[in-house]
Formats: C-alpha cells, sequence, structure tokens
C-alpha cells in the first residue's frame, strides 16, 4: 500500500510526463534544459526521478524545476 504522499508524487511524476510527451519533449531535451539552468544530471538519474525510483530532495528540486520549464514551453506553444 501506499501512504498518501507517494500516491501524490506518483501522479505528479506521470503528469510530468505525458506533459513532456504533449510537446513531443524527450528525456534528453528536459536535460539539456536543466543544463542551461545550471543544474547537472545524467540521463540514468534523470530516467529514475521519472520512473520515480529517485525521490530524494536533489529529485524533488529537479521535479519541480521541470514543473516551471514545462510551463514556459506550454505558454510559448499557446
Amino acid at each position: 500500500w501506499f501512504c498518501k504522499s507517494e500516491r501524490k508524487e506518483e501522479k505528479f511524476v506521470s503528469e510530468i510526463k505525458s506533459r513532456m510527451a504533449k510537446l513531443g519533449m524527450t528525456q534528453v531535451d528536459m536535460i539539456l534544459e536543466l543544463q542551461q539552468r545550471g543544474i547537472a544530471i545524467q540521463p540514468p538519474m534523470m530516467c529514475s526521478i521519472l520512473r520515480g525510483v529517485y525521490t530524494y530532495p536533489k529529485a524533488k528540486q529537479i521535479l519541480a524545476e521541470c514543473e516551471k520549464i514545462l510551463t514556459e514551453k506550454e505558454n510559448e506553444s499557446v
């Protein structure tokens, strides 16, 4: 069984993945965007974060930045 916060986290991660897909954005694209913002991340870690495996504070920081990037991209495409 999952506690509420884990389920909420899972939903947030799957939302990020589906938003990336809608924008045609790959994990590599997201990694490059993050690097431009000074966040160094390797593809295996990004994959683990998006699969919900890596949930440490750095993952939360990265997901928050992904959220900002996606919002910006969605606003650009409107």
